[in-house]
């Protein structure tokens, strides 16, 4: 998924004619568009929605479903009929009317929402509704919804980082409405973050209506916040990977000493394995960023080095569109080595872009590139989330081999810091011991 593509316009206005300049100019720029009440009624749900999808837009339809759980299940049923991307139902509905609305979507392929406490509600609204502050109405909300199968709930910003520390709750996509930038009047939105602070915070995808449609050039808003998006999302893992102890600090053997036993212990530890699938999605979308960034859109396949960096491939190639198709790794007493057998069906004489977590030495990937080529495939960059600057890109690139990489350790540590996730003397002694190994 890439920056654009977390972007959710909400197309408040009470006409098609209204909404047709909108949806023909923001379409590229973003990934799909809200249809609320308020269009709804004014027009009709179906005629929206056919409208939207002929002028090439994805449609959430935000009917917040909230009855009888048959009535939900019917209601449901006729939204995936309709072949929208997404729709909502209140989680207050409880577990049957989430169910019911899970059991239709099963139909198609339209995923379904659970709205949780609504923005414009503040603390006392909360307490007044619910008998209970938001966050604990939000997280009981996304239990029920979890326990169900509902693929993502939608709350406020505020909520993000409560939701992050529950375990149970990592397979929900976060939805994200109350999206303010410093300058936006708040208007009727009572919980709300910037752009970057709910993508830092936690969420998926943003809901954002005014700041974009009432800008003087709603193209020019939307690029400005999917740039803010792509910074906040590189930020982001690197704080998930330093929050689920994916990377580490102490005294750590890496793949060097398995054929240098004596070398000295590493200071820091990468293990870029078994993330969540959301954090997979954003590292294919941080690195779709960094191809764009650099020019590489001219390729056929992409290939993601088993095993660590097989899931951020199969990630990168769904952003880009492209094909992933695999390569084996071969595991031994002797060690581990890419083979030249490709497991896909492929046509020689394509351009393949290589994907993987990180990149320390150059012969990891010198072996991995030359086992591609050898296939009669031509690799035109090799992709990686991060460089421990230890020779590796800089050896290959002079050997005419384009390797990039979405962050630089040093980058990493600076944020750490600046993050007072550790001091500066922890980041001088890693840098140390990368300058002497």
């Amino acid at each position: 998924m890439k920056a654009k593509d977390r972007i959710i316009v909400a197309l408040d206005v009470s006409s098609l004619e209204a909404a047709d300049k909108l949806v023909t100019e923001l379409a590229p720029h973003v990934g799909c568009f809200k249809v609320g009440l308020q269009l709804i009624t004014a027009v009709g749900a179906p005629q929206v929605v056919e409208f939207l999808h002929k002028r090439g837009a994805k449609v959430f339809l935000d009917g917040k479903f909230h009855d009888i759980p048959n009535t939900i299940g019917e209601a449901s049923a006729a939204a995936t009929k309709l072949g929208v991307l997404m729709f909502n139902v209140h989680a207050s509905s409880d577990v049957e009317g989430m169910a019911a609305a899970v059991n239709a979507a099963k139909k198609g392929q339209s995923k379904v929402l659970a709205v949780t406490v609504l923005t414009s509600h503040g603390e006392d609204n909360a307490h007044l509704i619910f008998g209970a502050p938001s966050k604990a109405k939000v997280i009981q909300f996304a239990r029920n919804a979890a326990l169900v199968g509902i693929d993502g709930i939608i709350c406020s910003p505020k909520e993000l980082a409560v939701l992050g520390d529950q375990q149970e709750l990592v397979g929900l996509s976060r939805v994200t409405p109350g999206i303010r930038s410093s300058g936006d009047p708040a208007d009727d939105q009572k919980r709300t973050l910037s752009p970057a602070e709910a993508i830092r915070a936690g969420a998926d995808m943003l809901v954002i209506g005014r700041p974009i449609v009432k800008a003087k050039s709603p193209v020019e808003a939307a690029k400005r916040i999917a740039a803010e998006i792509e910074a906040a999302l590189l930020e982001r893992l690197h704080l998930d990977m330093f929050n689920l102890k994916n990377i580490k600090f102490g005294a750590f053997k890496l793949k060097l000493h398995e054929t240098n036993p004596t070398a000295p212990l590493s200071p820091i530890y990468l293990n870029i394995r078994g993330l969540p699938g959301r954090l997979y999605s954003v590292a294919g979308g941080v690195l779709a960023a960094l191809a764009e960034r650099e020019g590489i859109t001219e390729f056929d396949y992409v290939i993601g080095i088993p095993k660590a960096g097989e899931p951020i491939g199969q990630a990168f190639a769904a952003a880009v569109g492209k094909p992933h198709i695999r390569i084996e790794k071969e595991e031994s007493d002797g060690g581990r080595r890419i083979t030249t057998r490709i497991l896909d069906k492929f046509e020689s004489g394509k351009k393949v872009v290589i994907i993987d977590d990180l990149i320390t030495k150059a012969h990891t990937k010198r072996e991995a590139i030359k086992s591609v080529e050898a296939n009669g495939l031509k690799v035109v960059a090799s992709l990686v989330l991060y460089d421990r600057e230890q020779g590796g890109i800089a050896e290959l690139n002079q050997d005419g081999y384009k390797v990039c990489a979405a962050a630089k350790l040093s980058e990493i540590l600076d944020f750490y810091v600046g993050q007072k996730k550790i001091d500066q003397a922890k980041k001088d002694e890693v840098m140390a011991y990368v300058a002497a190994n």
